[in-house]
């Protein structure tokens, strides 16, 4: 259960790393010079995202190995993840974007699922 759970705390990182990657003007993604795409988000948007995201991760990641797994795995799953998402950006652009969103929306939901199996298991509501 465990390694499903560091893998969901994993995908997730790609909610935020997505939102911050829309906030830079990138040709790739429809917002180069001259292009007719919609401008990109507010940072300050991405920002309250990305601490958002990083609270989900530190929390299902801490609650399923512990403290320091939990937030090596984070800072791991940013790193690796946000190297990954720049690769698929450059290689294929346009499907990167709504595969990453689909794939850290995926990992979001695990991750509050997890919580939430934490929440219940802790309570001793589940047997």
């Amino acid at each position: 259960m465990n390694e499903l759970i560091a893998a969901c705390t994993a995908l997730a990182s790609l909610i935020a790393l997505t939102r911050w990657a829309r906030t830079v003007p990138t040709r790739a993604w429809g917002h180069g010079v001259g292009s007719t795409g919609q401008a990109p988000p507010a940072p300050l948007r991405a920002w309250a995202v990305a601490i958002g995201t990083l609270l989900l991760q530190g929390l299902a990641a801490t609650a399923a190995t512990g403290l320091a797994a939990g937030l090596a795995l984070v800072a791991a799953s940013w790193m690796v993840l946000g190297w990954l998402l720049v690769l698929a950006m450059n290689q294929w652009p346009a499907a990167s974007l709504p595969w990453a969103q689909r794939l850290g929306a995926l990992g979001g939901a695990g991750c509050v699922l997890a919580l939430a199996w934490e929440l219940v298991r802790a309570g001793g509501w589940a047997g």
